[in-house]
């Protein structure tokens, strides 16, 4: 099994996995463990997580206002992944909506050998909270928190709960997890670090009045700060392995145990296609239809 996924990481460290190329594009409408090519359970667990998301979003913004200090509310790294998670979700939402209710658009889908705009924004922002949540949970609980700082409702909802949902997204979503994409959520850090400068510049302060935003990244010590980047980066990427591991397992449970099922169509306008992997001219059958529903495409195998 090790070698086996080191020759997957190999394999995921070829240049044609840099960008957004991935077939066939429906996986990203789709669950991992859904039977049919389309899943009503699928989008009712979408549409909750998101209306969770916006929940939690919404909650943080209250008690922001409550505490006269939503001024400062888009100034912490906490509250940016939590509006991504919203973001994600919600756009999560919409597009396995229109999937399930319009079949035009799922044909189209079905029949391009091109990823949809919409699908590659979608894939980027869901890898860079993925990763954001998971690193704001580890990085708040082992650096930042104290005993002076409230443990209530919306600190674990904004601290935990985003790691957590988040984790169990990619364990039921059924589009893969790409070594080379770490770059995005590293991307968005670095922008964030970048704000964190220019506003320490500016002479803004936090909560407590202090010409810095976390403690760990004091801009007046800038050793310290750079010591904070550098080491954020490298469990970036730690994590980003991780999640890529977990997806490979993922992958291996659903082959494994229900692979061999056939796909039961849900939609009769859809016709039996051909299979779409990396290679235009490899063989297969297609997420829509057929009895070879990998979950992934046919040069991510074992």
């Amino acid at each position: 099994m090790p070698s086996k996924f080191v020759a997957s990481c190999k394999q995921e460290l070829e240049v044609r996995n840099c960008g957004f190329a991935h077939l066939p594009a429906e996986e990203f409408v789709k669950s991992q463990w859904q039977s049919r090519t389309k899943s009503i359970f699928f989008l009712l667990y979408r549409l909750a997580l998101a209306i969770f998301f916006t929940g939690v979003v919404i909650n943080s913004m209250v008690v922001a206002a409550q505490t006269a200090h939503f001024g400062k509310y888009f100034i912490y790294l906490t509250h940016w992944g939590i509006l991504l998670c919203m973001g994600t979700t919600v756009m999560g939402a919409v597009l396995v909506m229109v999937w399930y209710f319009h079949p035009e658009y799922s044909e189209t889908v079905s029949n391009s050998y091109e990823m949809p705009t919409c699908f590659k924004i979608y894939w980027m922002v869901h890898n860079i909270t993925l990763i954001l949540s998971i690193c704001i949970t580890i990085v708040y609980w082992s650096l930042l928190h104290n005993e002076t700082m409230v443990v209530d409702a919306n600190n674990i909802l904004i601290h935990a709960c985003n790691c957590v949902f988040m984790f169990l997204d990619l364990i039921i979503v059924a589009y893969p997890v790409r070594l080379w994409h770490v770059v995005q959520p590293i991307g968005f850090g670095l922008t964030y670090c970048i704000f964190s400068v220019i506003y320490h510049a500016a002479g803004g302060t936090n909560l407590l009045g202090r010409p810095y935003i976390y403690n760990v990244l004091n801009w007046n010590e800038p050793g310290k700060a750079m010591v904070t980047v550098v080491g954020t980066i490298v469990l970036a990427m730690i994590v980003h392995v991780l999640m890529f591991a977990i997806y490979k397992l993922r992958v291996k449970i659903y082959l494994r145990y229900f692979g061999g099922k056939p796909i039961i169509p849900t939609n009769s306008t859809l016709q039996l296609q051909t299979g779409k992997g990396v290679h235009h001219h490899t063989p297969g059958i297609s997420m829509v239809y057929g009895n070879d529903n990998k979950g992934f495409t046919i040069g991510e195998r074992y």
